[in-house]
């Protein structure tokens, strides 16, 4: 099977990627697809960079091009055969070879590897499960065997594995097999390539394992029962349009027409003969023909892409992260979608007959057939009525046809609306029904226009939809019995009243007011069901929300001490706040609380009380308009144009009205989702963001004006987003609870509400997913599971620093929010949404630009093949679903927007519409989540390098925002490269545009943001702008460079790294350097330039070019060299057909020369040489031949020489051909002899090894060691864990046990440190003592000598300060005695510190050795549970299979004893029965008899009339015979008597004949005379010919009987008149053959007339 998978993949490239021999190397021809121009950076448009073809080629040549890969017989065929053998795939090449490719060889053994390492995994887990078991063991043989886990079963495990892998594969090839069929149908190179994506998917899944359960083969059965189902839904799928299809063939190549002008576009004829296997050995599908081909099976892509798409939105609204329920939910939803198939009812079944019959029948429309005769029969009969005439002949032709062309795509979508609102619709009821509402809210009592009256108040919709629980007067109970169409409820009898069912009704369609009329029916059945997507979504994720709230505030209700304390804080900060919200009065302090059904009611949306307002104003301006003219409108026309005009308002209106709550749906998915991100950092949510409560009162604030919040406390600032009014921001940082979102602007105008909602829809989208990218950002670089904690505990190291971690998260928001301030509003909700929507842009761009070119720059530069090919491969999915590239699907495929045009283009949303609108969006464009996968494609770009690389791509990024930095400080303008006259060219950021308003809009921005650059660093929106500009010129020139570096290396460039250096080289001397010396030049700095590099191999910009400058030079050089290989393409195709042109025109043979124009094979195949047997003989022939009056005559000896010669070649013929036939077989005799040696050679040394016995005591002894070392090592591993234990139980025991003396060091220290200070305190005593006393003898000393020497001057200054120093002296020791009470003081709180401290850490170690007993305690406890719970289910199972085999006997008792009562009952009612059958059988038997009697009676009076009647016809027969027989006398003696006059004509006719013969010599001498006679005659012939046409023959010859016999005509009158008339009457009724007229008699006859006159 890994086998067929391969061949699979082989034939999937060789047919996408059309390869062509160049060189002696295969390469691709293949034209670039959607997908694979969005996966290199484009728009997801075809025919990109990859196509040139379609510039200067034809449409048939592109197709040529395309398909030239299989095109010529010369080229052989490169797809594999295969056969089946039970449940084994065979494969075999185009020689028939079985073959098996060194691919799945790998994958072979790749798969050994990988599920050895799940049986080694399981294992290891059964071990580690009874590992407690174990203690105290020693090394004995029994504790190897245990410790080895011999008791495991590894045979049976390993054959579980490889039973389930095999069955799990079975399955998925069963599945691809279906895919393949399909693949095999499909005819466009998109459509292919969409099915080839499933395949690839489909072949490369692997089963999903929950490593945590016991054993894996429960995540086996269900991966292979959600692949069972997938292939039962598929295939019942394209089973049923296989067979629609055929229904299809037959009805339109029903007539069997061939060769016509008319069958071109119509599908081809299917030939229902020879059954083929598309799809590998056996087919997954019904079995089709040979000449069978349905291109609609390419839509199985959609399925799968459908089923995809659900699922991830289930796992993303059951927030589902294990593996387990993502796969019970794909289980669940295959189930599910299967269920609904085989339930599925016929399209239009939930409505009406009539509009069954009218839309959804297929009896008429769905046939082209008829559909065409419609066209050509209006075009006939206007030629029939000389309405058109020459050229306006053929435009009404085009008008008519086009006019079809538009009834037929309205038609379509009708259908699709219509059915997709019936689907909606149901789900609408059961949302009304669990929320409490009846399904009355549905529907809208239809109110024709004629019978309307006005309504001076019309009705208005309630604020909440809460309050018609209480007072639903205003509700209008009308259901009807079937679900009508949106425009029946407006106007039923005009404008909805049309029929695709019949050729009347079409024709009478063919109009422009019925187009008209069918368009706004269109309109309404659109904004019918985007309302109820738009009411069903608001429900659901209203839903999804509450349950969100719900769980966390469960995960919450018992939260820690310290985050009570946090939320104390936090509370006392908000409680100014929360006190003005109380004193609110909208909000009261005694509201009461709400519970969840009444939350999710305010979201229920009634569709009738939003229509019924609307409607009222609908037809009061009709009325209006209607009394405006007198109240009598004079024609229908008018009055159905007013209608048109009135509905269409109507339906802007409520689509303005409705969309309100879609905008609401996904504000609420938007903050939702950012509450569960934030969730995951509480720190950042507590610091940065206010989350909005369930049932929380506030304040409304009317205005902002008079309100400065503080930016850095982010707590103080309101709790609203925007004002009430919706013009002010208030708080960029709120996230609303969602029943917060379904009340805001509430009371607002609906316009002021839409635009409110658009502003707040704006920033809360553009905050989602900055933060989400800044926290996947800082997830890249995390190498620990973030998973694996509570929600709401931040575990450090979950986010990494290095790529920004929660500071830089943090350093991010609060730039955001300078950025915010530095606005010139920055209360203006416009403002501040398109600065967060730049900055959301540039962000994605920063990373695409760094993924797409820098990463992989680096890893090429360096060497790193590997991980270059890893990030290409991955970014080809991720980056394509962050960018606004087209997502192309098989809808979309099918009705392009026709080239030139670009599809986002304002000219296509002008001309082309809804082709426009399906190729940007889909034929589904609103999803109920529309949360962009951010975190899952940024971890997908990285999720193949190692640590290292990774490191690498962050610099890589980090090299980008340093380039970003560079641009500002240069302060140059910066935006991408526009093409002359491209009005579309990146215009809105790429996104669909809407029509000329935004093109001015553009317009007008460009002109807003055309400032200074002193001034560009003070705006933030141009510095984003100038950012963003920045991002997509880079983007521009890598996607260039990759291009021409294709069209210089190919694609080798991409996989080795010196075929990359040498890139670098050509591209900086080709393009790089140019560029630059121009730019250089243009600064005026060529000479410092040329000095620069003159000795750098580097690539250098010139001196003081800023990057902005260095990119679009180089970039326009790529534009210039894109432009000269363009243009040397054409000229070698137009010199290459002007060389064939000539050399067709140089030949002198007439024959067609087309082997000239025939294009070089990929490969020859050899061939023997054809005799020319036949053409040899034929010229031998034609040699001895000679030709006369268009006769070839041979001489019998020269035919016998070719023919010898002929049978000569013939044995020659025969004689080679067995020889190279000889040869042949002798060839494969000796090989398969070679062959046959081998495998006996072979099969000899098997013997040998087998009957050695040193083979099985190896075998013994290696598996002897093996089991030693798996009991060694996990006896290692248990050694490892009790060490750890032991280890930890002997430092708390050396702990305890050196604590004493611990604990005597310190006090011994305290005391040394208590007496070191009284020692210190005693020398400065000592030391203050001895300075007073030297002092006061110093004192005594100075005064005796004072006395001494007689000085005058008194002694008071000094026995002053004699008594100051004593003060101070004792103030001194005053302070040394505190001094000391304060150190006894301390020393006294150390020691009890120390005494508290030691109790502390003698619980702590108490506490610890209690936890570790506690631990290996609830081990015992647990793995006893576990052996209880083990034994406990199987007696469990032991109950339920007796509680089973008792309810089977008690139910075949009963059964039986039912069976028995019925057949009592059956007795006594057949013997009833019988009785009461005996007594009407007599009575019956009695009346019958009666009624015989009655009927006897009957049928004799009845015989009596008919013999009478009987009696009188047999008279009336006789009479009527006998008038017959005697008119049939009569009319033979009339024809007798005819016949003897015709004989009397002609004896008379011949004697006259002979009289003229005598009278010839006599006649010949009169000319005169004869030319006289033959004026006569020309005249009476004349006369003859004038006469009526009507005469016929029967009066020539009357006419030429007058002529003859005059005698004969005169006794024909004299005839009776009554005689004549029967004749007449005779010979009208029996037509009787005469002879006719001989021209020689009648010159006879003129000449005997003429011969009296002579």
């Amino acid at each position: 099977m890994l086998n067929y998978l391969r061949s699979v993949e082989r034939t999937l490239t060789f047919d996408l990627a059309g390869l062509k021999l160049e060189e002696g190397e295969l390469c691709s021809t293949a034209e670039e697809t959607g997908w694979m121009n969005a996966a290199r950076g484009g728009s997801g448009e075809t025919e990109g960079l990859g196509s040139f073809q379609c510039s200067h080629n034809t449409p048939v040549d592109y197709k040529v091009h395309c398909s030239e890969f299989m095109e010529f017989t010369e080229v052989e065929n490169l797809h594999d055969f295969y056969s089946a053998e039970e449940k084994f795939v065979h494969t075999q090449d185009q020689r028939g070879f079985y073959i098996v490719y060194d691919a799945a060889l790998k994958d072979l053994q790749e798969l050994e590897n990988e599920l050895l390492l799940v049986g080694s995994h399981f294992i290891q887990r059964n071990r580690v499960k009874k590992m407690g078991n174990a203690e105290g063991a020693t090394t004995s043989t029994a504790d190897i065997h245990s410790w080895a886990g011999t008791d495991v079963d590894r045979v049976a495990l390993l054959l579980d594995l490889w039973t389930c892998e095999m069955e799990f594969l079975e399955s998925k090839v069963q599945l691809l097999n279906c895919y393949y069929e399909a693949y095999q149908h499909a005819a466009g190179t998109e459509e292919r390539f969409a099915l080839a994506r499933v395949i690839t998917d489909i072949m490369h899944s692997r089963p999903q394992l929950n490593l945590n359960q016991d054993y894996f083969v429960q995540a086996y059965r269900a991966e292979i029962g959600c692949l069972r189902s997938h292939q039962q839904l598929i295939r019942h799928i394209l089973d049923n349009q296989i067979e629609r299809q055929r229904q299809y063939l037959q009805r339109i190549w029903r007539d069997d027409h061939k060769g016509s002008v008319c069958d071109y576009g119509l599908p081809p004829k299917y030939v229902p003969k020879h059954l083929v296997s598309l799809g590998g050995s056996s087919s997954a599908l019904m079995n089709v023909f040979l000449l069978e081909v349905h291109p609609s099976l390419c839509l199985a892509s959609a399925v799968y892409h459908s089923l995809v798409q659900a699922h991830t939105e289930l796992c993303q609204l059951h927030r589902a992260t294990s593996v387990t329920h993502k796969l019970a939910l794909r289980q669940k939803l295959l189930q599910r979608a299967l269920q609904s198939w085989r339930h599925l009812a016929s399209p239009g079944a939930s409505y009406s007959s009539q509009i069954q019959k009218d839309l959804f029948s297929d009896v008429f429309f769905e046939d082209p057939i008829l559909v065409q005769k419609v066209g050509l029969l209006l075009i006939r009969s206007a030629e029939e009525n000389d309405i058109t005439q020459g050229r306006e002949r053929k435009v009404y032709a085009v008008e008519t046809f086009s006019k079809l062309l538009e009834l037929i795509t309205i038609r379509h979508r009708l259908l699709e609306s219509a059915s997709e609102t019936a689907h909606l619709a149901q789900l609408y009821r059961n949302v009304a029904s669990e929320l409490g509402f009846d399904d009355f809210h549905l529907y809208l009592r239809p109110v024709q226009f004629e019978v309307a009256e006005h309504n001076d108040k019309a009705e208005q919709r309630p604020v909440f939809i809460t309050a018609i629980l209480e007072d639903d007067s205003s509700v209008d109970r009308f259901i009807p019995s079937h679900l009508p169409l949106s425009i029946q409820e407006l106007d039923e009898n005009q404008i909805g009243r049309f029929s695709f069912s019949s050729e009347e009704a079409v024709v009478h369609l063919m109009n422009r007011q019925s187009i008209e009329n069918l368009q706004v029916t269109l309109a309404c059945q659109v904004t019918q069901k985007n309302a109820l997507l738009s009411a069903v979504k608001l429900v659901c994720l209203c839903h999804w929300a509450e349950s969100v709230t719900s769980s966390a505030e469960s995960e919450v209700a018992l939260p820690s001490d310290k985050d009570v304390k946090s939320e104390a804080k936090h509370g006392s900060d908000t409680n100014k706040v929360q006190e003005q919200s109380n004193t609110s009065p909208s909000c009261p302090a005694g509201t009461p609380t709400t519970t969840t059904k009444e939350r999710l009611m305010e979201a229920f949306v009634s569709i009738q009380l939003e229509k019924v307002g609307l409607r009222d104003e609908m037809l009061n301006s009709f009325m209006k308009k209607k009394q405006a003219v007198g109240g009598l409108i004079k024609t229908p026309e008018e009055s159905a144009k007013i209608k048109r005009r009135l509905i269409i308002d109507f339906l802007k209106k409520f689509s303005t009205q409705i969309s309100q709550y879609c905008v609401r749906a996904q504000i609420v998915a938007y903050c939702n989702s950012l509450t569960l991100f934030l969730d995951d950092i509480p720190s950042i949510r507590q610091s940065h963001f206010m989350i909005g409560k369930t049932n929380e009162p506030r304040a409304i604030l009317d205005s902002g004006v008079d309100l400065c919040p503080d930016t850095r406390t982010f707590p103080h600032q309101p709790q609203q987003v925007l004002s009430a009014d919706g013009k002010t921001l208030l708080n960029l940082w709120f996230i609303p609870h969602f029943t917060e979102v379904l009340h805001m602007f509430k009371t607002l105008n609906v316009s002021a509400c839409a635009t409110a909602l658009h502003h707040t829809l704006q920033i809360v989208s553009a905050l989602h997913d900055i933060i989400y990218y800044l926290i996947s950002f800082s997830r890249l670089g995390n190498t620990d599971d973030s998973c694996s904690y509570r929600r709401g505990q931040e575990v450090p190291g979950s986010l990494a620093a290095d790529w920004g971690g929660t500071e830089g998260i943090g350093a991010e928001l609060l730039e955001l929010q300078s950025q915010v301030d530095c606005l010139s509003d920055p209360s203006s909700p416009e403002s501040v949404g398109r600065l967060l929507q730049l900055r959301r842009q540039v962000l994605l761009l920063q990373f695409d630009t760094a993924v797409r070119h820098l990463i992989r720059e680096v890893f090429l530069s360096s060497g790193d093949v590997a991980s270059y090919q890893s990030v290409s491969d991955n970014m080809a999915t991720a980056l394509t679903l962050l960018s606004d590239s087209i997502q192309t699907d098989v809808f979309s495929i099918t009705l392009p927007v026709p080239r030139p045009l670009e599809t986002r283009g304002c000219q296509a949303q002008q001309m082309y519409p809804w082709r426009s609108f399906i190729a940007c969006h889909g034929l589904f464009p609103l999803h109920v989540w529309d949360i962009p996968p951010i975190e899952y494609c940024m971890q997908l770009c990285l999720s193949g390098l190692s640590d290292r690389s990774r490191l690498q791509a962050n610099a890589a990024i980090l090299g980008v925002s340093l380039l970003m930095e560079d641009v500002l400080n240069s302060g140059r303008e910066a935006e991408p490269v526009r093409l002359d006259g491209d009005k579309d060219g990146l215009l809105h950021d790429g996104k669909p545009n809407k029509g000329d308003n935004l093109c001015m809009e553009a317009k007008e921005e460009n002109k807003k943001t055309c400032v200074s650059d002193a001034t560009l660093l003070q705006d933030p929106i141009r510095v984003q702008s100038v950012l963003k500009g920045f991002l997509l010129l880079t983007k521009q020139l890598q996607v260039f460079k990759e291009s021409w570096a294709r069209r210089r290396f190919g694609n080798q460039m991409f996989r080795e790294a010196i075929v990359y250096q040498q890139f670098v080289k050509l591209y900086r001397a080709e393009i790089f350097n140019p560029s630059m010396r121009a730019l250089a030049q243009q600064m005026g700095k060529e000479r410092d330039y040329e000095v620069l590099i003159s000795g750098s191999p580097s690539l250098l910009p010139p001196p003081g070019a800023s990057e902005v400058d260095v990119k679009a030079w180089q970039l326009q050089s790529l534009l210039e060299s894109t432009e000269c290989d363009m243009i040397r393409a054409v000229q070698r195709k137009t010199n290459r057909e002007l060389t064939l042109v000539v050399s067709e025109r140089t030949r002198q043979d007439s024959g067609l020369p087309t082997e000239l124009w025939k294009k070089v094979p990929l490969k020859y195949s050899l061939s023997p040489e054809r005799p020319q047997i036949v053409e040899t003989f034929i010229q031998q022939l034609m040699e001895g031949a000679e030709e006369a009056e268009g006769q070839l005559t041979v001489a019998q000896d020269r035919l016998q020489q070719c023919l010898t010669h002929l049978g000569c070649s013939l044995m020659e013929r025969e004689r080679r051909s067995f020889l190279q036939y000889s040869q042949f077989y002798e060839r494969i005799l000796q090989q398969e002899t070679q062959l046959l040696y081998q495998r006996e050679q072979d099969l000899n040394t098997l013997k040998d090894f087998q009957t050695s016995n040193s083979f099985k005591e190896v075998v013994a002894e290696c598996r002897g060691m093996m089991l030693e070392i798996s009991a060694l090592q996990a006896r290692v591993a248990h050694l490892e864990e009790q060490k750890s234990t032991l280890e930890e139980q002997l430092r708390l025991k050396f702990k305890e046990r050196y604590d004493p003396l611990v604990r005597h060091l310190f006090s011994t220290c305290i005391q040394l440190t208590a007496k070191l200070d009284e020692h210190h305190m005693q020398m400065e005593q000592d030391v203050s003592e001895m300075v007073n006393r030297i002092r006061g003898e110093g004192v005594d000393r100075i005064i005796k000598l004072k006395k001494k020497y007689g000085c005058t001057k008194d002694n008071d200054g000094l026995s002053l300060t004699q008594l100051k120093k004593e003060e101070v002296h004792e103030l001194n020791l005053e302070n040394s005695r505190l001094t000391a009470l304060l150190c006894k003081l301390k020393a006294l709180s150390r020691w009890r510190q120390l005494v508290d401290r030691e109790k502390l850490h003698r619980q702590l170690l108490q506490t610890q050795q209690r936890e570790i007993i506690c631990r290996a305690e609830a081990l015992r406890v647990k793995m006893t549970s576990e052996e209880e719970v083990v034994y406990l289910q199987e007696e469990l199972e032991v109950a339920r299979k007796a509680l089973s085999r008792c309810q089977a006997e008690y139910s075949s008792t009963k059964q039986l004893l039912s069976r028995k009562t019925e057949e009592l009952q059956v007795a006594r009612y057949q013997s009833a029965q019988e009785a009461r059958s005996r007594q009407e059988l007599d009575s019956y038997r009695v009346q019958s008899l009666e009624q015989m009697k009655a009927d006897m009676e009957d049928r004799e009076r009845q015989l009596r009339a008919l013999s009478e009647q009987l009696d009188r016809g047999s008279r009336m027969n006789q009479i009527l015979r006998q008038r017959s027989a005697k008119e049939i006398r009569q009319v033979r003696g009339q024809l007798q008597q005819e016949r003897s006059l015709k004989q009397e004509a002609f004896q008379q006719v011949d004697r006259l004949q002979n009289q003229v013969n005598d009278m010839e010599p006599a006649f010949s001498g009169c000319t005169s005379t004869a030319g006289q006679s033959r004026t006569y005659y020309t005249l009476s012939a004349s006369r003859l010919r004038t006469r009526s046409p009507s005469a016929g023959p029967h009066g020539v010859s009357q006419q030429l009987g007058s002529l003859t016999n005059h005698t004969a005509l005169q006794d024909f009158a004299a005839e009776p008149r009554h005689q004549r008339a029967e004749t007449a009457r005779s010979r009208s009724n029996a037509r009787i053959d005469r002879p006719k007229a001989d021209p020689s008699r009648l010159r006879a006859l003129t000449a005997e007339m003429l011969l009296p006159s002579l």
